[in-house]
Order: C-alpha cells, then structure tokens, then sequence
C-alpha cells in the first residue's frame, strides 16, 4: 500500500474521496431524518473488528458511521462572523 505521506499520491486521493462520500452520506442521512456520528476511534483498527468486516490486508477503515433516530435535534448554531468580519489585513 502506498504511503499517505506522499502529498500528490494515490492512497492520499483515495483517502480524501472516500472522507468525502462519508461526508456526503451524513448529509443525506439527516436530510432523511437520521442523526449521524461518524467515528474514528480505536474499534475501526482492531484486528478483531477488520476479522469481522472481512477487510483484507491491504484495505483500512476510514471511519465507522453510527445512525439512527434522534432523540433530540440540536439547535441550529448562531450564524457566525463573515470573512470582512473578521479579516484584518495589513499593507
């Protein structure tokens, strides 16, 4: 597998395809109701957890993304600051 620490390589391209279709499921998963959590934590690199999905050696998990019925939808937050806000430039 080749390494993600190569900037313009195929596995970093790969990698942030794959965090972008996630992203994308979100979405559509609260667009249809569903909250979402999308996790990266120490599950999705036990060799237990790659056993049980069936990965082989030269695949990773990006993220394992839990979803269900919300029992509460958060408020929106406050709209934040625009750019002219909060850029200062200096000559």
């Amino acid at each position: 597998m080749e390494s993600m620490d190569k900037p313009s390589g195929r596995a970093r391209e790969d990698y942030a395809a794959c965090c972008c279709a996630v992203q994308n499921l979100c979405l559509s998963l609260h667009a249809a109701g569903l909250g979402t959590k999308w996790g990266t934590g120490g599950v999705n690199f036990d060799p237990r957890f790659s056993d049980i999905v069936g990965l082989s050696a030269n695949e990773y998990v990006v993220g394992t993304i839990w979803f269900g019925n919300p029992q509460k939808i958060p408020e929106v937050p406050p709209k934040k600051r625009s750019l002219e806000h909060v850029l200062v430039r200096h000559d």
